[in-house]
């Protein structure tokens, strides 16, 4: 059974994430120094936002009070929500004789 998301709002992803940063920009100091590393989920059209100790549980309490809207999402404090980082092992150089 598909899943229909016709009722969810169509919403520019540029005017979202300049709206999410508006309003996180106007609590930013206060959020910072209350909840570093927590993540935040926005609801643009209210203003409204909460607060998760990582993005599903912030996700989760937004669903909550709006089941049908999209929300922007930051890490408070950091440049990104998530970041992505790889390891290369050592190639270890030898000499053949």
């Amino acid at each position: 059974m598909n899943k229909s998301y016709s009722s969810f709002p169509v919403i520019n992803p540029e005017q979202m994430a300049e709206k999410g940063e508006e309003i996180y920009s106007a609590e930013k100091d206060r959020l910072e120094k209350e909840n570093k590393g927590k993540f935040l989920a926005i609801e643009v059209d209210s203003g409204k936002y909460f607060i998760g100790k990582d993005q599903m549980e912030a996700f989760r309490k937004a669903r909550k009070k709006f089941p049908k809207k999209i929300f922007y999402f930051i890490r408070i404090g950091f440049p990104a929500v998530v970041s992505h980082s790889t390891y290369t092992k050592p190639f270890i150089y030898g000499s053949v004789l």
